[in-house]
């Protein structure tokens, strides 16, 4: 969040593990440490705390860990799979796609209470990312057969098709606001 840090799922000694090095180059240092593949780390907006996913419970959970490493604290628990972690520039929420059934659907959870709201109803979204204003949820999916670029609020109640007549619709990510 403040330009100087990076960073990446790296697979140097074994398995996919989050490791971290500065924006300016050097050498990458291991940040987490688990027999199992960690992936898809992202600040928190503070920069103090880091979210990913590790199968280190048996499938694919989200967990959340100090930005310096350290242990990690598992944060969903309900389904199985469970991936794209993505923090509100607030810090309130966590949104990401939880499998369930064969559908994957957008979720919330409030960080504070660890409630979880399933905010779609489709079956192929992917990608979260937070305005910065931490109101809408920008994703990407499939809506009447096609792909599509959504917004909904972070409850769910307001959906907007932004883009989606045609073509290949992946990993939307909303621009940080500049002051």
């Amino acid at each position: 969040p403040d330009g100087r840090q990076v960073v990446a799922t790296l697979s140097i000694s074994g398995n996919a593990q989050i490791y971290g090095m500065d924006a300016n180059g050097g050498e990458p240092r291991r940040l987490s440490s688990s027999s199992s593949i960690d992936t898809e780390p992202v600040f928190s907006a503070d920069g103090k705390s880091i979210f990913f996913v590790s199968d280190r419970g048996g499938s694919p959970q989200i967990y959340r860990m100090e930005a310096g490493g350290g242990n990690a604290q598992r944060l969903t628990f309900s389904g199985n799979y469970n991936i794209s972690p993505a923090p509100s520039a607030d810090g309130r929420w966590l949104a990401y796609i939880s499998r369930v059934g064969g559908a994957f659907r957008l979720h919330v959870m409030d960080l504070a209470s660890g409630q979880v709201t399933a905010v779609t109803d489709g079956s192929a979204d992917e990608s979260p990312s937070f305005s910065p204003n931490s109101r809408l949820i920008i994703y990407a999916t499939r809506d009447k057969g096609q792909e599509a670029l959504m917004t909904t609020t972070v409850d769910g109640r307001i959906k907007t098709r932004l883009a989606g007549s045609q073509g290949d619709i992946r990993e939307p990510e909303w621009g940080p606001f500049l002051k």
